[in-house]
């Protein structure tokens, strides 16, 4: 009997396991269209919790031997941080509008951030009267990013 029940209890699963903290940004680059050989991309997750996942894959793979997963946890202050820069940046409220003179080829760099509900896009390729917000926000997600993973945010 009590081996049943403690078989029971361990296929049951428990609320603070079942549910994920939500997203509070993300954070993609890439090296652009070039020949496999050349070719990368990282992309990094920032919980509400303050954990962060990084993954950088190598040609144009997105699983397996050719990428490379890492985990941080993010201070407080980085998080509010984020939040702070999307907030004032008034984003949410007035996206950026695109380039007038789209970027042709090149390596690229694109961010989200949550705030309230809302996604606040931080494209690469903006508008030169948006530049300076989205510039704002984006460098918080940045520096929230551990220095130790640089080397997996360029070529």
């Amino acid at each position: 009997m009590l081996r049943a029940l403690a078989l029971v209890l361990c296929l049951v699963p428990l609320p603070a396991l079942a549910q994920e903290a939500p997203v509070l940004a993300t954070y993609s680059a890439n090296s652009g269209s070039l020949p496999p050989e050349y070719a990368w991309e990282t992309n990094v997750t920032i919980y509400t919790d303050g954990r962060l996942t990084l993954r950088r894959c190598t040609g144009y793979e997105t699983e397996g031997p050719a990428c490379k997963d890492r985990k941080a946890k993010v201070a407080p202050e980085a998080l509010e941080a984020i939040r702070a820069a999307a907030q004032a940046s008034g984003l949410a409220d007035a996206p950026a509008k695109p380039s007038d003179y789209p970027m042709v080829g090149g390596s690229v760099i694109f961010a989200t951030v949550m705030l309230d509900g809302v996604t606040v896009t931080l494209p690469s390729d903006v508008a030169e009267s948006d530049a300076t917000r989205v510039a704002a926000v984006l460098r918080a997600v940045e520096a929230a990013i551990p220095p130790r993973f640089n080397g997996f945010l360029t070529d």
